[in-house]
């Protein structure tokens, strides 16, 4: 079970993220979004966390000017071109290419999927719960990241409907848009490591 925290602002909330035991953290470039971070920022965080490689560049319609290239995955929406050497994560945020992909041959089992099926006028899981049990049947044909109104209230909740590859919290884990609440990143993680079996336990 790998647990992805997205939404990183600062140098300082990556370390302590990565200290309470999360495998990925999500760098997001939008700057309509309260969690949007430019190319500096990102430098600053990728310095921070020297050689850490679980770490998602999120984007909307473009890229930064600048690309870091220590970052190895890139979930993208809209129409952000994919020429670049980063590993996708595959976001599916509807119905009609959520029952496309199930019906379909397996890609890549490498590849990975984040399920984001919750609405909201920004692109992500805008904080909105939804039916995760709906997921199962794709998780299991998938490595797949479930998206959208987790909490550490609810995330064991999800992890036993969907049995995913991993969840990605952020709204979820914050006292206010953008700032990471780490009281409520490590409620998250000991949820997690209740009903998991991940390193940060033992």
């Amino acid at each position: 079970m790998k647990v992805k925290m997205c939404g990183i602002t600062t140098p300082e909330t990556a370390l302590a993220c990565l200290q309470a035991g999360a495998d990925m953290l999500g760098l997001v470039h939008y700057p309509p979004s309260p969690r949007h971070v430019d190319a500096t920022q990102i430098r600053e965080i990728l310095d921070a966390i020297e050689q850490h490689e679980q770490t998602v560049l999120v984007v909307v319609d473009q890229l930064p000017d600048e690309i870091d290239y220590r970052i190895t995955y890139i979930q993208s929406y809209g129409k952000t071109r994919h020429d670049v050497p980063m590993n996708p994560i595959h976001v599916v945020k509807d119905y009609e290419s959520f029952t496309h992909l199930l019906e379909s041959p397996p890609g890549k089992s490498e590849e990975l999927y984040c399920l984001e099926m919750s609405e909201g006028r920004l692109p992500g899981g805008n904080g909105a719960a939804w039916d995760w049990s709906l997921a199962r049947p794709f998780c299991e044909r998938y490595p797949t990241f479930i998206a959208g109104g987790i909490t550490p209230d609810n995330v064991a909740e999800v992890i036993q409907q969907a049995k995913p590859y991993g969840v990605d919290v952020s709204s979820g884990i914050e006292s206010s848009p953008g700032v990471k609440d780490i009281d409520k990143v490590k409620r998250l993680m000991d949820a997690v490591c209740q009903i998991t079996t991940c390193p940060t336990c033992r």
